[in-house]
């Protein structure tokens, strides 16, 4: 079985949103991860990627219990 880590400060990864609205994180291999990696910085050549203002931000719902 593949073995799935946290990412790397700065790294980029996967959200899926589900049809009931939910926000998912998809789990990555190093390998899948790397690749991703050199994937985003192809498509950012010619236009770079923006970075979300923080009114975008995903929250864990173990932080929104938190502040309950």
């Amino acid at each position: 079985m593949a073995k799935i880590e946290r990412l790397n400060i700065g790294a980029v990864g996967l959200v899926q949103e589900t049809e009931d609205g939910r926000i998912r994180q998809i789990g990555l291999t190093e390998e899948q991860s790397n690749m991703l990696q050199v994937l985003v910085a192809s498509i950012s050549n010619g236009s770079p990627l923006v970075q979300m203002g923080e009114e975008y931000d995903l929250v864990l719902k173990s932080e929104l219990k938190a502040q309950i």
